[in-house]
């Protein structure tokens, strides 16, 4: 069983979780199900033209799509959305009365960079640039110029790859270096990758999971700028994580020789040995770990998903209290901190200059749902000891529809950078505060 429940619907995620309790009650190593949506199915690459993966009957399987229009001149509708980048719509496009109740995506009017996207008042689009649809996660260099590094999933590798500086992004011609530790790389296909790609001003950072009691995980750090073998450590139920300068924030369920429960665990790197320690604990009963973002003034921001609907929720922690856990190895009580009040479910959360931007939505029988990227600000209390203020949501895009979906987010300096995937392919959106 994969351990990212994130990715699951609601009732998928309350079995996967009851199977993976079972099994760590028995001793056990996981479920026997290869996937439970199409998203589990991405390590597989890229799919032939005109089939995309999809979860049949909990095993990966190429089936045939078909988004155009037949040739009687009706429109088809798979009824899902495919990690090929072939997408239809679920219901929510205009019926051309021909399909059932549905409307074919291809049809659709939709703007060559944010597709049927509609961006809000108070934001604007700057360059865009293709990407593949093997990079699952993007991290950049601080500016003027940026300097853009990618993790790349396949059926046999989890690989950190160099993307060129942006705008001209491009898929390194071989890996810098694979995330997999060297007990792992002859079977790729029993870990799972963890969805994220952070840097501390020198390094990277990307993890991965396995099946077993506790979820046994690992993160590797790669200096992109030497030829230095990188450095694994074990990390287990690494889900996300985000860095600052010469520290790694990882959400997950220990690091190192530190041990505990699920919360937040920092990583030191200005020396070797690495230190590690917990800085943030989470409440006693969660759902699964969540999610981790640091905006442009310091201001983290680190979830965790519900114990009974798994619904992920977030609190904004300041970069001072931060720094006196790490002194002091007694953690912060997230509970205790500000909320973000998101206002619904949420898959993806990254800086977005003095803020942080999440992707709304909800999860499905066909994944998650994308509704709106929005973006909260993050002020600092005065003084440094008064708590962190939290501001109201302002939208930044809005999805009319299912036939353009969000698929990744991160920073770009103080914007934001945006995956978006439709027919026309995938690629980076810049966005920034400001018309």
């Amino acid at each position: 069983m994969r351990t990212d429940m994130k990715r699951m619907g609601t009732k998928g995620q309350r079995a996967a979780l009851m199977g993976a309790l079972l099994a760590v009650v028995l001793g056990g190593t996981g479920c026997g199900e290869e996937c439970v949506d199409s998203f589990d199915c991405r390590d597989k690459g890229a799919a032939p033209a005109g089939q995309a993966w999809a979860c049949v009957e909990e095993l990966c399987t190429q089936v045939i799509v078909d988004i155009e229009e037949d040739d009687a001149g009706t429109n088809t509708d798979a009824g899902t959305e495919t990690d090929a980048g072939t997408e239809t719509d679920g219901g929510t496009g205009t019926d051309a009365g021909t399909d059932g109740g549905t409307v074919a995506c291809a049809p659709l009017p939709r703007e060559q960079v944010l597709g049927t996207l509609q961006l809000q008042a108070g934001f604007s689009v700057a360059e865009s640039a293709d990407l593949s649809s093997e990079v699952v996660a993007v991290v950049s260099t601080p500016g003027p110029t940026y300097s853009l590094f990618g993790l790349r999933t396949t059926a046999t590798g989890r690989d950190f790859f160099a993307l060129g500086t942006w705008p001209d992004v491009k898929l390194g011609d071989a890996a810098l270096e694979t995330v997999l530790a060297p007990a792992d790389r002859a079977n790729a296909a029993d870990t799972f990758p963890s969805y994220f790609l952070a840097y501390d001003g020198t390094r990277l950072l990307a993890g991965y999971t396995k099946s077993g009691a506790g979820f046994p995980g690992t993160v590797a750090l790669l200096d992109p700028s030497t030829r230095d073998a990188a450095t694994y450590l074990d990390a287990p139920a690494n889900y996300t994580a985000a860095g600052t300068t010469d520290t790694f924030f990882i959400n997950g369920g220990g690091l190192d020789t530190v041990t505990g429960d699920l919360g937040i665990y920092a990583l030191v790197t200005s020396s070797k040995p690495y230190s590690a320690a917990k800085v943030v604990d989470f409440p006693a009963q969660v759902g699964a770990s969540g999610f981790t973002a640091v905006a442009g003034n310091g201001i983290a921001v680190f979830g965790y998903s519900e114990a009974d609907t798994y619904v992920n929720v977030a609190h904004a922690v300041s970069s001072t209290k931060l720094d006196a856990a790490l002194a002091s190895r007694t953690p912060v009580v997230l509970t205790n901190e500000p909320k973000v009040d998101v206002g619904s479910d949420f898959n993806a959360a990254a800086g977005f200059g003095n803020g942080v931007a999440v992707v709304r939505g909800g999860y499905g029988a066909t994944g998650f749902g994308v509704t709106d990227v929005s973006r909260f600000s993050l002020t600092p209390g005065l003084g440094g000891g008064q708590p962190v203020s939290v501001g109201s949501r302002e939208a930044v895009l809005n999805a009319a529809d299912a036939c353009t979906t969000v698929d990744l987010l991160s920073s770009l300096g103080a914007d934001l950078l945006v995956g978006v995937k439709d027919v026309n392919g995938r690629r980076l959106v810049r966005i920034r505060q400001g018309q």
